[in-house]
């Protein structure tokens, strides 16, 4: 079986966290299609816009008004988000 692929964009300068407290950089990703769950690490320097499930390979999309994956079906958000910034 082949790996899940997972598409990322550079993030912009607004992404750059400057914040006190470290980020958190592992969320879960649960599938809205199949319920699959599988724990991710965000990355730090680019926007997950798409991620395929494992479980039944639907590629996930960023819902209306979030910013990444992360933000619409993690149980974290992207970093981003997490210091109060906008994201890409």
């Amino acid at each position: 079986m082949a790996e899940p692929q997972v598409i990322v964009a550079p993030a912009s300068s607004s992404c750059a966290s400057n914040t006190a407290s470290p980020a958190l950089l592992q969320s879960t990703l649960t599938c809205p299609n199949c319920g699959h769950a599988a724990t991710e690490t965000m990355p730090t320097n680019a926007c997950v816009y798409f991620h395929e499930c494992a479980g039944c390979h639907i590629v996930l999309k960023p819902l209306a008004g979030d910013c990444c994956v992360f933000c619409s079906y993690g149980s974290v958000p992207c970093p981003p988000i997490q210091a109060g910034n906008s994201c890409c």
